[in-house]
């Protein structure tokens, strides 16, 4: 019995013994397993974070278990594997964002994808960051914390160079496409290639040195388009010929444009100016267009404003074909401040026989002088003859326009009437010359019942002809 009892606790012991012996053997290959299965988990949680396949809270509750006990060479191995990973699928992404981008799809869409790409791996990059920074705040050993602290370190350096790098191109290709948007019609896409239509527009993306898509310039063949008429001017013009002619080119912004022949200005003859033009191609054009100086023809009459005497003289042409007969001299109203109507000389413009003044108010017979100065008449409150400003009628011979000329009727439609468009008007400050005469200006009684009515208008209706 008492061999019996011994032999089972020897049993008992060598099962016991063995037990530990296999325990010995195999618990930490189970523990290693178990480790690295946990790691795996973790790194699949990791990756499916990544890609907003999981819940937040959920990788976060995993993160706070403790899973250190096992091979720290597991461990390394593990995060050094997804950090290669990792690194790959950006390398990847990187070499493949410019075939990604259509050659035939080149608009503000385009763009969006790219900025939503630049946008996730900024995504990405917080993400990664965050869930190592909490990893290493929930692992409890001092050993696995600094491998952590080495293995964020590493990431940080290696991913920051590489997400700089992915971001340089997404921002380039963004410009580059940006570009081609703004400048979409000066090229097309034949093929595989776009074919730029100005050499300019080819210079400037040729300087951004990118290869996102094969390009070139236009085979330019043409020549220039030369744009010039034949000119007329009279003996004595100045005339720059090269304002009259235009040198364009289809692909080239900077043309050479020669201009040859030689005329007199102050000869009066038909001269022949050849114009001759070239691109940057070395394409040629040339075009002969002609010159006629002709003896010039004054016009009728030269005006005379002296602006400080409130008077106008009229000049026509005397014996010797100069300004030096006075024909007519007028009463008139400059303007009230220093300097509303300037000094100068002018050529007059068209007119209008009833025309918009300043105030809300309408002048009669308008010949423009320059800018907004006018000669016209004594306003009148609407366009109808009855409606005159009789008291600014009688303020005649004095400054009281805004700058204007302003004259009675019968002056101001003579002139109207009488004096082309082009006809000189020197408007200065100075003494009415010898033997002039400054009229007496028709005063209008506020009381009378024709004081609507400037005194001097010809037309049959003025009670003042009755």
């Amino acid at each position: 019995m008492e061999m019996k009892k011994k032999g089972i606790i020897i049993s008992l012991i060598v099962v016991i013994v063995l037990l530990i012996i296999l325990g010995i053997i195999i618990y930490p290959k189970y523990l290693e397993k178990k480790n690295i299965e946990s790691l795996d988990k973790e790194i699949s949680l990791v990756n499916s974070y990544l890609n907003g396949k999981e819940d937040y809270e959920k990788i976060n509750n995993y993160l706070k278990e403790d899973i250190t006990s096992g091979n720290l060479k597991n461990v390394e191995e593990s995060i050094e594997n997804y950090l290669n990973d990792l690194l790959k699928e950006y390398s990847e992404l990187q070499k493949s964002m410019s075939s990604n981008i259509s050659l035939n799809a080149i608009n503000s869409d385009t763009i969006d994808k790219l900025k939503k790409i630049k946008e996730d791996i900024s995504i990405n990059k917080e993400k990664i960051n965050d869930i190592l920074t909490k990893k290493n705040e929930y692992l409890k050993n001092n050993e696995y914390k600094e491998l952590y602290q080495e293995l964020i370190n590493k990431i940080n350096f290696n991913s920051e160079d590489l997400f700089n790098k992915a971001n340089e191109i997404l921002d380039n290709n963004i410009k580059i496409i940006d570009f081609l948007n703004k400048n979409n019609k000066s090229w097309k896409i034949e093929e595989d290639k776009i074919i730029f239509s100005k050499r300019n527009i080819f210079n400037l993306y040729k300087e951004m040195n990118n290869d996102l898509f094969k390009y070139e310039l236009v085979n330019d063949k043409e020549g220039p388009i030369i744009t010039a008429s034949d000119i007329t001017i009279y003996k004595g013009d100045k005339i720059n010929i090269k304002d009259k002619v235009k040198c364009n080119d289809l692909v080239d912004d900077t043309i050479e444009c020669m201009i040859e022949g030689n005329f007199d200005i102050n000869k009066i003859g038909l001269y022949n100016i050849k114009i001759n033009a070239t691109d940057l191609s070395n394409n040629k054009s040339s075009k002969t267009i002609k010159l006629n100086v002709k003896e010039k023809v004054k016009k009728p009459y030269y005006i005379e404003v002296i602006r400080n005497q409130n008077i106008v003289i009229v000049y026509g042409l005397d014996s010797n074909n100069e300004y030096k007969k006075i024909i007519k001299v007028f009463t008139c109203s400059t303007g009230k401040t220093a300097g509303a109507t300037p000094v100068g000389t002018f050529t007059t413009t068209k007119g209008y026989a009833w025309g918009s003044l300043f105030g809300g108010v309408y002048g009669q017979y308008s010949t423009r002088i320059v800018g907004n100065i006018l000669f016209h008449s004594v306003p009148y409150y609407k366009k109808d003859k009855s409606t005159l400003e009789w008291e600014e009628y009688n303020k005649l011979g004095s400054p009281a326009s805004m700058g204007c000329i302003r004259l009675a009727v019968g002056d101001v439609k003579w002139i109207f009437d009488n004096c082309p468009v082009g006809t000189t008007v020197k408007i200065y400050d100075g003494n009415i010359p010898n033997g002039v005469v400054k009229p007496t200006p028709i005063r209008i009684d506020g009381t009378s019942p024709n004081r609507g009515w400037d005194p001097t208008d010809p037309d049959k209706n003025n009670p003042w002809n009755k």
